[in-house]
């Protein structure tokens, strides 16, 4: 019995032992290079929402292409937006951005776009928008990657009620490819 008391004690220290370098010198995860955000863009999102465009969207994904150091701090990348959208009638797409706001509030542009003329008018209402934002800001890409939930995505058109925006969907934490 004397014997079971003392081999428990060391059985726990040696366990400790083995957590505490273990998890001294665990690596820490990867970082991706690739992360993509997947969003659906809609306009009760909007702010106020827009109740006119009732099954208008915009599904797609923005992914940044990025450059680490070897500390893994972001060196350079480009944003890659890619989107289908789809309206009842004639769109003009005037715009396509993330921008700096809360859930709830409207914010400035942070990364646009660059559309070319084949984006802006589709006479179906239904069309797709790739644009690569080259040589956007390190810390820009680090702060929306620090934190997704404080930036939206923002779809605009050339109708006068929804310049400000007609589609949104806040960001959220990326997929890693």
């Amino acid at each position: 019995m004397r014997r079971m008391r003392l081999v428990a004690p060391a059985v726990l220290v040696g366990v400790l032992a083995l957590v505490v370098i273990g998890g001294a010198t665990a690596k820490k995860p990867a970082l991706s290079a690739t992360p993509v955000f997947k969003l659906n863009l809609k306009p009760s999102q909007e702010v106020p929402p827009i109740k006119t465009l009732k099954g208008a969207n915009a599904v797609g994904s923005i992914t940044f292409d990025l450059t680490r150091n070897p500390a893994g701090a972001i060196t350079s990348g480009d944003v890659v937006f890619n989107f289908n959208y789809s309206f009842s009638g004639l769109a003009t797409v005037s715009g396509l951005h993330i921008h700096q706001a809360a859930k709830g509030a409207n914010g400035g542009i942070v990364v646009g776009a660059i559309l070319s003329a084949s984006d802006a008018a589709d006479t179906d209402g239904v069309g797709n928008i790739t644009s690569v934002v080259t040589g956007t800001a390190p810390a820009t890409l680090q702060a929306i990657l620090d934190n997704p939930r404080n930036y939206y995505v923002n779809l605009h058109t050339s109708v006068p009620s929804h310049l400000a925006g007609a589609l949104r969907e806040q960001m959220h934490n990326p997929k890693k490819r």
